[in-house]
Order: C-alpha cells, then structure tokens, then sequence
C-alpha cells in the first residue's frame, strides 16, 4: 500500500468521501466511486497491478486505466506536498516606526493598535471603531503593524507574529483576526479548528451560520435578521472551537456595501451616523453596522449545526431548500482558514457529519427572516 500518498484523514459525507492530506492541510471531495479507485490504487504495489485490476474490474481499456494511473499519482503527488512559507524577524522596526495610536475596549479587555501608516490604519480601524475609546487604565494587549518598501509586519507584545506583502493584506487581516479572537479568549492557534469566511447569526440557544459567494448578501442579510430580533454572533469572520466544536464571538461590525444603504437605512435609527469608508480592495462605498450585543455581557459561543447558502436575487422566488454538504463544501473550504493540525482536522469532518445544509434563494428580506426563524425553531 502506499502509505507515503494517503489522505490522513478520510469521512464519509453523503454518496461523497472528502480526504485531508496533512502536508498540504488539503481537503479534496470526490465521489464514492471514484474513492473506490484511488483506494485500489492505493493498494495495488506497481502501475501494471493496478492497471490490470480497473481493466478486469471496470472493463476500461489499457490507455484509459493509464490515464487514471496518471492522474491519481498527480493528484496525489500534489495533495501530499508541504507548503513553505518563509517569513522575515525584522525586530527593528519596533524602534523605527513612528506610529498611529488607537485603543479599543471589549468587555473587560482593552487592546491598544499602533499603525505603521495612516493606509494600514484604513485597512483595520473601520470594523472595530464603535470600541474605539480613550486610553485610560492598562492595556491588556498591544499591537503594532509597521511597513516598509515591500512587506507589512505584525508585532503582539513586542513580540513578532508574521509578516505579509504589501500586494496581501487579506493574509495579514485574516491574521490579524486570528490574533485578535486568540487575545479575547486566552487561546493559541491551534485551539482553532477552523475559521470560516462566514457571517454567524444567534439566538439564545444556538447559531446559523451564512456562507455565499461575495456580493450575494451574506453580511446584509445579517444585519436584516439583526434588525429583526436575532443577534450576529459573527460577520465575515466565524471561528470554530476546538475544545468544544462550537462557533466564537467576533465583535467586528458588519460590513454593508452602498447598495443596502436605502434598504437598511430604516431598520437603524442611527445609520446616517455611521461614517462612509471606502473598500480599499474593491473602491465600494462601506458602511460598518455596530454589533447590538454587549461583547462584555452577551454569550460568548454557540453550537453550530445548520448552515444556509444564500443568493440575493431581486428577480428571484425566495425560497429555502436543503442542499447536500458538498454543495457548501465547495464555498467553505477554499474561503475559509483550516487547521494544519490533524487532531483538529477529524474535529473537523466529525462537525460536518452533523451540520444540516440550506439554501436561501431571496428578493424579499422580510420572507428571508421568517425562513430564518422558522430554522431556528425546527
């Protein structure tokens, strides 16, 4: 057998298997047929063994059992190889940085940001300005994020975390996120199973969370069921426990882009109030909805057991039907952030066998509310 090239981990989700290569920390999602084949292929010693046994099995011809040879060595071949990432120590630009203070107070924690330059504070400042505040007391956790010519540079502490290009300021906000939910629950990288490119909606008992496609509404949609009585545990930015499989708080305000603005505008008595940013990635007109909850006093994490893919279609019937997981397989995984860890990655695919998958197709927000809380109650 060849134990050099298979999958870590292998779950059974629906009529599909979905394997983890953990020197990749890949997930792949194939059918239960073809599973079939790269386990015999798996099994069999030399290209000719295997090459006889699909013929025999499948009644396939010499060039075609070739050819999945090949690709099942490629593919293989690809999923098994461990991804470097070089990064820099540059303890200098603590002391050469000049920098850009703000503080920010969640519940009982205070951090204080210094910014390198007035571009990276853009890139940051907006989600987390309703907990801007004027320092007094002490700080719990201190950043700072500094730049040069090529690189921007992440510190906690003092003490350097990462550095990214200047052309990958998602890496470093998805860093920066992560460093941000590790400071509020006292947790390390790898007490994280995952966290999700995905707004999270609550009530008291469980959550929702919402994955789609960028521009189909997730983030709006939130702040509607917001508005509408539930509360957004996460917009954007869902992270997954290890320690007990449930989803995390995240304060960050919710994102709106400039298209929601007249459909939102009513539903928040403060919204011509909150200031205008424009997406430094995108040039679109954004708006930041504060959280309603108290992060200091509402409920830190709920269990997660449904997940609704939604599409904002002005033209569409709104409707709500179940999907299979390897629908939303393909929108979770490659948006989201995975742990390398193989113990978290079977925490993982164990949390999938027991989510329940939607889809909601909308024109109409106050049809999506009431499927909404009608899931909650099922």
């Amino acid at each position: 057998m060849k134990t050099d090239l298979s999958p870590k981990h292998i779950a059974k989700l629906d009529n599909n298997s979905i394997l983890w290569f953990e020197p990749s920390n890949q997930y792949i999602v194939i059918s239960d047929a073809l599973w079939a084949i790269v386990a015999r292929y798996l099994d069999c010693p030399t290209q000719k063994h295997f090459v006889s046994q699909l013929q025999s099995t499948y009644n396939i011809s010499l060039k075609k059992a070739e050819v999945y040879y090949n690709e099942i060595t490629e593919l293989l071949i690809s999923s098994n190889q461990k991804q470097e990432i070089e990064l820099n120590n540059p303890k200098s630009l603590l002391m050469s940085n000049q920098a850009i203070v703000e503080v920010y107070r969640f519940g009982n924690t205070t951090i204080k940001i210094s910014f390198g330059s007035e571009k990276i504070r853009e890139r940051i400042h907006p989600q987390w300005a309703h907990l801007a505040t004027i320092q007094s007391g002490s700080i719990t956790f201190h950043f700072h994020l500094y730049n040069d010519l090529n690189h921007i540079y992440l510190f906690k502490n003092e003490l350097y975390i990462a550095d990214y290009p200047l052309t990958d300021y998602h890496l470093l906000q998805g860093q920066f996120a992560l460093q941000i939910i590790n400071s509020l629950y006292n947790k390390t990288e790898s007490d994280w199973i995952a966290t999700f490119h995905a707004s999270t909606v609550c009530n008291d008992k469980e959550a929702i969370m919402i994955i789609g496609d960028s521009g189909n509404g997730k983030s709006t949609l939130a702040a509607v069921l917001m508005a509408n009585g539930l509360d957004v545990l996460a917009d954007d930015f869902s992270p997954l426990s290890a320690e007990n499989q449930e989803l995390y708080r995240f304060p960050s305000g919710i994102s709106v882009k400039e298209g929601a603005f007249s459909t939102l505008k009513p539903m928040f008595q403060d919204f011509e109030q909150f200031p205008i940013y424009t997406s430094t990635s995108k040039n679109v007109k954004l708006k930041y909805i504060p959280p309603m909850a108290d992060f200091g006093k509402a409920a830190s994490h709920f269990p997660c057991q449904k997940i609704v893919m939604v599409n904002y279609d002005a033209n569409a019937k709104s409707e709500m039907k179940t999907i299979r997981i390897e629908k939303v397989l393909e929108t979770l995984i490659p948006e989201s952030w995975l742990s390398p860890l193989a113990s978290n990655s079977r925490l993982f695919l164990d949390w999938l066998k027991e989510v329940s998958c939607y889809e909601l197709t909308y024109s109409d927000n106050s049809i999506a509310v009431s499927q909404f809380k009608k899931l909650f109650d099922s």
